[in-house]
């Protein structure tokens, strides 16, 4: 009986923590902004993409300008324990104006450090802009196994580097 209370409280606190992972910070939108524009900040970026957005639309696109050298991150909900996951290479259009650094998971927290089986992490990728011009960046979110399901999600950041 302990052990369903504390898993309980654990699970509660884990969807507050999750909750507020997703509420918008510096530098990222909604979907209802102007033009899908996420509003600069000097040499950082954050955009994020929550599990919310994703139930409103399964495809989401959005905007961002950055000047060359400026590096930001984008954030979106994940749950690998469902088996889908976000690809980790970024198709980049242009290659010469954009550079992905990074790819990693956060999966919630608990004691043990094991993921909660259902219960949703962050995929973060980090991104250089090398020179001045327009690139897209797109992700989807798959099972990647053959036969597995494909572009269940898709994000695509339009980046425009000055």
């Amino acid at each position: 009986m302990k052990t369903k209370l504390i898993t309980a409280v654990l699970m509660l606190l884990g969807l507050v923590l999750f909750a507020a992972a997703c509420n918008p910070v510096q530098g990222a939108n909604d979907t209802n902004t102007p033009n899908n524009q996420v509003p600069p900040a000097p040499n950082k970026y954050l955009v994020i993409v929550s599990a919310v957005d994703f139930n409103k639309a399964a495809n989401i696109f959005k905007q961002v300008e950055v000047n060359a050298g400026d590096t930001f991150t984008i954030a979106l909900d994940s749950n690998a324990t469902t088996g889908f996951q976000w690809t980790e290479q970024a198709k980049i259009a242009d290659n010469g104006v954009l550079t992905q650094t990074t790819h990693a998971y956060n999966a919630p927290a608990t004691n043990n450090d094991a993921p909660i089986v259902g219960m949703a992490g962050i995929e973060e990728w980090t991104f250089t802009a090398a020179h001045a011009g327009t690139t897209t960046a797109t992700l989807s979110y798959n099972r990647p196994w053959e036969g597995g399901e494909k572009d269940v999600r898709t994000f695509e950041l339009t980046i425009v580097v000055k």
